[in-house]
């Protein structure tokens, strides 16, 4: 399947695709190049990969054109070491930032990033991930596995167990918490609670405050969205897991968790024989949490509700 037959796009920026530095409101800004997307795009999702010795702040923007004009430079998030905060009030006849994602009133092909830095940041690369439009879906190659088996060893955190008022929509951190767990970057749940908030937006979920921590724990942490299950292969294994986004309706996906989320993040851990291995914190106890789901509802819940959004860690 050719990258044009594709209905999601990911790219990774170092300081290669930097085109100059400028002063921003006092602040040093690093501009990327224009980049040109394989299609054009509906929606782009951004994310920070922060090397250890963070001691500073970072706030990460983006504009979209269509090569000749462009929009204002959108503000994605800011992290530092003592707060996060998202932007989600911003909107004009370009688009509208909602929380996390930038969504376009119409497509673009182009975007470009602004990294305003301050202190001492050592940033290794952005994520970017972008959705197509019209979003297509090919239920067939999607839900293909990769051939063989593969299981990762999870130890299993149940959000519903955990002695908070919040536990009900912690999915994202538990899961992340498992994922650096058995990555070998041992953490403690509420060490995550605390360092992924969005106080602004008052979840627990932001895409680009969840990747910019785990990243600052010896991982490789990017947003990636997926096409296929196949595409588990290059991101699932000894050395890397995968959180997925996944929604669905009551009796939609089979042994369930929960019978129905609207948005809700979980490990994927492994396959086999047909089935997708992961470790799914809405159980109601950790005895729960490690599960199967059949390869076809389990794509329909991820690579088609959620357009495969998902976050990859690896070992770094």
């Amino acid at each position: 399947m050719s990258e044009n037959s594709f209905s999601v796009f990911n790219k990774i920026h170092t300081s290669a695709d930097v085109a100059e530095y400028i002063t921003v409101e006092g602040v040093r800004a690093a501009i990327s190049h224009p980049q040109k997307a394989p299609f054009a795009f509906s929606s782009l999702v951004a994310s920070a990969n922060l090397g250890v010795f963070f001691e500073g702040s970072v706030l990460l923007e983006m504009q979209v054109g269509n090569g000749l004009v462009w929009s204002p430079f959108f503000k994605l998030g800011l992290v530092s070491e003592t707060l996060q905060r998202s932007f989600p009030d911003q909107e004009d006849s370009w688009g509208q930032v909602k929380i996390d994602e930038l969504v376009l009133t119409k497509p673009m092909r182009y975007y470009r990033l602004r990294v305003r830095m301050e202190g001492k940041v050592p940033l290794l690369s952005f994520g970017v991930s972008g959705v197509r439009a019209p979003f297509e879906y090919d239920a067939a190659k999607a839900a293909l596995l990769p051939p063989g088996s593969f299981g990762k060893e999870v130890t299993p955190i149940s959000q519903k167990e955990q002695y908070t008022v919040d536990n009900p929509r912690i999915c994202s951190p538990t899961s992340l918490c498992m994922a650096m767990n058995a990555l070998g970057r041992p953490i403690a749940l509420s060490q995550v609670l605390q360092n992924v908030y969005d106080p602004v937006a008052d979840i627990f979920g932001n895409w680009f405050f969840n990747t910019a921590y785990a990243s600052q724990q010896k991982l490789d942490v990017h947003f990636w969205r997926f096409n296929s299950l196949s595409d588990l292969s290059f991101f699932c294994n000894s050395e890397a897991l995968v959180i997925a986004s996944v929604a669905y309706q009551e009796g939609e996906l089979p042994n369930a968790a929960q019978p129905k989320t609207s948005g809700h993040l979980l490990v994927i851990r492994g396959w086999k024989d047909g089935k997708v291995l992961v470790a799914d914190p809405a159980a109601e106890t950790a005895a729960g949490v490690l599960r199967e789901y059949d390869a076809q509802p389990f794509a329909q819940a991820w690579l088609k509700n959620r357009q495969g959004a998902a976050y990859i860690l690896r070992k770094r």
